[in-house]
């Protein structure tokens, strides 16, 4: 399966998810003016993807701005995770990272934890 890259905008996310290293990355901002035109294509991709998962894969979250609209998309985006974990034979890790001035995005990765049965860190970083 090819890796799915989407350029980052103003509005949205940088989405690079490599197949052939198991990294996942979604970085920048989530404040998409259609957020199921954004979002489809990547959950799409995602199911995919499952058939035939690599047998370790890191979701990386760096944002920046998160809409209440993502948020609620991200939950959805979380269950495929999670499904990816459960239906699969794969090592299924996130990590959310955050930037020191940035509580709300850090509270938005500790709720996101609860919610999902895959390992999930929430790491301070020093880069935007």
């Amino acid at each position: 399966m090819n890796t799915l890259h989407i350029n980052q905008t103003d509005d949205t996310p940088l989405v690079h998810f490599d197949t052939d290293t198991g990294k996942f990355e979604i970085k920048g901002n989530s404040i998409p003016e259609n957020i199921y035109l954004f979002y489809d294509p990547i959950f799409e991709w995602l199911d995919k993807y499952k058939e035939e998962p690599n047998k370790n894969i890191e979701f990386i979250f760096q944002m920046r701005m998160i809409s209440s609209a993502s948020s609620k998309i991200f939950f959805q985006l979380l269950n495929k995770i999670d499904a990816l974990k459960d239906n699969t034979d794969s090592c299924v890790r996130i990590t959310w990272l955050y930037c020191i001035y940035d509580e709300e995005i850090r509270e938005i990765g500790l709720d996101f934890k609860d919610s999902v049965n895959v390992p999930f860190e929430v790491v301070l970083t020093d880069s935007d």
